[in-house]
């Protein structure tokens, strides 16, 4: 039987980190997986990457639908490995999307333009304060880094808000110690998909 789980949170929350250790537990069970990302290697995904490295200039508007464009070219991959009984998981998905996108733009319009695709079996946001996510991603604070606690803050508020929103969708603290948040990713998935 296939599988979608789905990893979110704010940068620095453990998503790559426990993604791996999902990896790695199926494997040991003789599973097929298969492990992606969100934006992906593709073409839409490059220049994504390029916007969010400030090598281009685009609006938060156009990002979020060259979003929905990479996801609709991604989407059919995942399709392909669900149908071939992989478990799959993605390190971010469409509630990035929106999470990120409603600092600026209407939650309504952001969960229209991704309500076509497909639903994972679980989505486990990994919950982290900014300042311990940013203080993991840089090590130490500058300046600048102060302006993007407030902004991660307010795209974790929109995470946590998300949960009103959609079913199969866990929340997981992601301050406590690497063995103990995948216990508790486990604990849920286990229990969700009755494996």
């Amino acid at each position: 039987m296939s599988f979608f789980i789905v990893l979110e949170g704010i940068d620095g929350a453990g998503k790559s980190t426990q993604a791996f250790l999902l990896e790695k537990y199926f494997k040991s069970r003789n599973r097929k997986v298969f492990v992606t990302r969100e934006p992906t290697d593709g073409i839409v995904g490059g220049i994504i990457r390029a916007a969010l490295n400030k090598k281009l200039k685009l609006s938060q508007r156009t990002m979020q639908i060259l979003f929905s464009a990479d996801r609709s070219e991604h989407e059919e991959e995942i399709k392909a490995r669900l149908k071939a009984n992989y478990v799959v998981i993605c390190d971010r998905y469409f509630y990035s999307t929106i999470a990120y996108g409603m600092v600026e733009l209407n939650k309504d319009w952001l969960i229209q333009l991704n309500s076509q695709f497909l639903q994972p079996h679980v989505t486990i946001l990994l919950d982290v304060p900014a300042e311990i996510a940013l203080r993991r991603v840089n090590k130490r604070f500058s300046k600048t880094i102060f302006e993007k606690i407030n902004y991660l803050e307010k795209v974790r508020k929109n995470f946590l808000e998300l949960r009103k929103n959609f079913k199969n969708y866990y929340i997981v603290d992601g301050t406590k110690s690497i063995q103990e948040v995948n216990d508790k990713i486990l604990k849920i998935i286990k229990k969700k998909l009755k494996i």
